[in-house]
């Protein structure tokens, strides 16, 4: 997929020509995704732009109408990140099959889908959607009882569901992708998570505390100790992931997400890890050694595989590049030299 910057990932049949369109598609998104078929395949277009905001994957996907089954967990954005997705649709008939039933949408209705469930999904006519993945802390936090809300549909027209409903109408892919503030994008969060809170509460599902704020269990307290003592000792290690962290610990990768976003303070794994990472970056940066060695070789040490990602998240994190940074403790050192003598 193409990215126009760190948050935003864009893929439209328009890189091909149409009689390509759909073989495109299926090469191209099938993989995410499952199975794909459509009736419209001499003439298939679509297009697809992911924005991560405020830990929140909107997805924004539009064109021919399109069926889609997977067997297994969802790989479009990985099940164990997004173990939930809420989907709308904003025009045309919508079919989805899982575990528990099949559920129909008409416009502007929703539904919270399970990423680790197999599913079948099939647009008439067109397919024109906004899909949410929603991250385990984020979950925990707002929808206690996500497991038993799937395949419930939230009707447009009524309480709640209708108010979040117009509110994903009237969001713009193209606005969405030009809010830079992180203030702006935290409250748009808040807003969308409160609402679909509020809506699935009216379903008959009530709302109670999250994880975050009831008592973690001693057990998985010290898990969570245990594997944060393993992140700090291995954040230098570029392959690391959830994956290996669940292997070194004899659980499921969906068990570690479910112990950062219960023990974790609302830090998910990802966000613990890179954490470290960068903690570990601008000691290295602080010390002579380490100011005088190239900015993708702090990278590389302290476990980043990309230099110029480690260079964003730097900048967002500390308001300076890395060389910047080492410059001003440099200039900081100098100073207190001369003051000395």
């Amino acid at each position: 997929m193409s990215e126009t910057d760190s948050r935003v990932q864009r893929v439209h049949t328009g890189m091909v020509s149409r009689k390509d369109g759909f073989a495109f598609w299926a090469d191209e998104i099938g993989p995410h995704v499952g199975s794909l078929d459509s009736t419209q395949r001499t003439d298939f277009q679509q297009e697809l732009t992911i924005v991560d905001t405020a830990g929140l994957a909107f997805m924004r996907v539009h064109g021919s109408g399109a069926s889609i089954a997977r067997t297994g967990p969802s790989q479009m954005l990985g099940a164990e990140v997004y173990p939930y997705h809420l989907l709308i649709k904003l025009d045309g008939g919508l079919a989805i099959s899982e575990q528990r039933g099949r559920v129909e949408l008409g416009t502007g209705d929703m539904v919270l889908i399970d990423s680790w469930q197999p599913l079948r999904l099939r647009s008439t006519e067109v397919t024109n959607s906004w899909t949410l993945g929603l991250p385990e802390a984020v979950v925990n936090r707002w929808l206690p009882h996500a497991d038993q809300s799937t395949d419930l549909r939230l009707a447009a027209g009524k309480g709640w569901a209708g108010m979040l409903s117009g509110y994903l109408r009237a969001l713009d892919v193209e606005h969405l992708c030009s809010i830079r503030s992180p203030a702006e994008r935290q409250l748009l969060g808040e807003h969308l998570m409160s609402m679909l809170s509020f809506a699935l509460e009216q379903n008959g599902l009530a709302a109670r505390p999250g994880a975050l704020g009831e008592r973690v269990s001693p057990r998985d307290g010290d898990l969570h100790a245990r594997m944060r003592r393993w992140i700090r000792d291995h954040h230098a290690d570029t392959g690391i992931d959830a994956q290996k962290l669940a292997a070194s610990f004899n659980v499921s990768v969906r068990y570690v997400h479910k112990v950062f976003a219960k023990a974790g303070r609302g830090m998910t794994f990802l966000e613990t890890l890179q954490g470290d990472r960068l903690d570990a970056a601008a000691r290295m940066l602080r010390s002579p050694e380490g100011a005088r060695k190239f900015v993708a070789q702090v990278a590389y040490d302290c476990g980043f595989a990309d230099p110029a990602y480690f260079g964003l998240v730097f900048r967002k994190k500390y308001g300076c590049t890395p060389r910047a940074f080492a410059l001003q403790r440099e200039l900081a050192g100098a100073g207190k030299a001369l003051l000395a003598h």
